[in-house]
């Protein structure tokens, strides 16, 4: 079985230089880079990962905490995380927590057993202020998804989810809607109430009465959907337009309508947030917010290794915030004509 020197030998290079280009450290032209890895694929090398972590002293884990792992929303923020780090050589821990407490209990499990070289919290219901002081606490790298960075030391990731409602929402009021109803997330879930804010915000600014909005509560599920739109219809006059804060309950909302009789968008035009894989395949093929669910993966994988690998410790007494723009997908149910 070939080692490490047998690479170097056959590359011409030392070892050193064939441990930086393994272990993605250092700078080595890429000329030699590429000679090294001709090596270790001719001589079919695979490093010892035990070695290095008893050498980098990382245990090379990283741990993640998803309110739901099962679901298709998380499952692709996910998919993207391990996609990365797997190519630096870690591997993750996950834990699906479904309450603030288990989600606290969870976090310091992993952070006080030392376990993990880093951790991705996604909680975007939490409100707990011992939460956000684990990274300072601990002074192991953590990345948070959907929270806003109210403490020094935090890493998070959020969507634009504010500017982007507000676009979806005047994007309703130019087809001539002025009776927009919204449906609300779980409450006091971060990215719903950034959502609500943009559709409110696009309310005031184009002039739109107070007596014309209309608000249902909804917990992303389809059925909230459905029974939130059940609440709206019974309104008189019942609203023009929905604008619900995630594709399932738009979703549940276009079954209701259907069932009332009325017909989307001829009656009645509803549009949705996230552009899950169901959204284009409904009838009317649903208008939604792209959210680059992947994409958001990867960088929050990028994200967590270069805090692991940072000599710094800067990132303990920063709050760091990183927005992803996002996009408004135009299809049938709001309405617009498409060739």
């Amino acid at each position: 079985m070939a080692n490490i020197v047998d690479v170097a030998k056959l590359a011409g290079v030392s070892t050193a230089t064939v441990s930086r280009v393994i272990n993605e450290t250092g700078k080595v032209k890429i000329t030699t880079r590429r000679k090294v890895l001709n090596a270790i694929k001719e001589l079919k090398f695979s490093p010892n990962i035990s070695a290095q972590v008893l050498q980098s002293k990382q245990s090379k884990i990283i741990g993640m905490v998803f309110p739901d792992a099962s679901s298709i929303y998380f499952s692709e923020i996910i998919r993207g995380i391990i996609n990365y780090v797997n190519k630096y050589g870690f591997q993750i821990i996950i834990s699906s927590a479904h309450d603030e407490e288990e989600e606290l209990k969870t976090a310091a499990r992993f952070l006080n057993g030392r376990t993990v070289d880093g951790l991705v919290m996604m909680a975007p219901s939490l409100t707990n202020e011992e939460l956000f002081n684990i990274p300072i606490n601990h002074n192991t790298p953590v990345v948070f998804i959907s929270v806003p960075p109210e403490k020094a030391g935090m890493t998070t990731i959020v969507l634009d989810n504010c500017n982007s409602a507000k676009a979806m929402t005047k994007h309703l009021i130019k087809l001539g809607h002025q009776q927009i109803a919204f449906i609300h997330g779980s409450a006091h879930n971060y990215d719903s109430k950034k959502r609500y804010s943009g559709y409110i915000q696009a309310l005031k600014e184009e002039n739109i009465p107070k007596s014309y909005i209309f608000e249902s509560e909804g917990n992303f599920t389809e059925d909230s959907g459905y029974k939130a739109c059940q609440v709206l219809l019974q309104k008189n006059p019942h609203p023009t337009a929905i604008f619900a804060a995630n594709d399932a309950m738009a979703i549940g909302a276009i079954e209701a309508v259907k069932d009332s009789g009325l017909r989307v968008p001829e009656d009645i035009a509803i549009v949705g947030f996230d552009d899950i894989s169901t959204s284009q395949y409904i009838t009317p093929a649903l208008t939604t917010v792209k959210v680059p669910l992947y994409e958001m993966g990867q960088l929050v994988g990028k994200t967590l290794l270069q805090k692991i690998n940072s000599d710094s410790k800067e990132h303990l007494t920063v709050a760091e915030q990183i927005v992803i723009p996002l996009e408004i997908i135009i299809r049938e149910s709001c309405g617009v004509k498409l060739q």
